[in-house]
């Protein structure tokens, strides 16, 4: 580098640049149905909409939650989503969105306090029913 001269780059070719960088990277389509599958909403934070994710989650778990049918065609959905999300990203039909570590963590922590309330609630709701029941 000693004795070289930086060449001046013009900020339409960086941009430039850096929309052929972003455009080559590429989502892969069955890591987001995989981990929807294992986790209902993860595949969404894969592919960078943490929102979508938790309402995913929600969604099936309130199906679940009314009747179970409803609850698993949500989760089932949302595998499919994510699919069909991250592909549509690779071909350039949806605006690509980063992988974010810290939202995929930050989404597992969602799920799994969404998960241990809805377990403490239905074990109170539980509770009470059997010392109703005494009374």
């Amino acid at each position: 580098m000693r004795g070289e001269a930086a060449e001046p780059v013009s900020i339409r070719e960086a941009l430039a640049a850096a929309e052929v960088s972003r455009r080559e990277q590429k989502k892969i389509p069955a890591v987001a149905a995989g981990l929807s599958l294992v986790f209902n909403g993860l595949g969404q934070a894969y592919n960078g909409q943490f929102v979508r994710g938790v309402l995913v989650l929600l969604g099936s778990l309130l199906g679940l939650f009314v009747l179970i049918v409803p609850g698993v065609a949500i989760w089932l959905w949302g595998v499919y989503d994510a699919w069909a999300t991250a592909r549509r990203m690779n071909e350039g039909l949806v605006p690509y969105r980063e992988t974010s570590a810290l939202m995929i963590v930050a989404f597992v922590v969602v799920w799994a306090v969404t998960i241990f309330l809805l377990s403490a609630a239905s074990a109170m709701l539980l509770v009470a029913m059997g010392l109703e029941g005494m009374v």
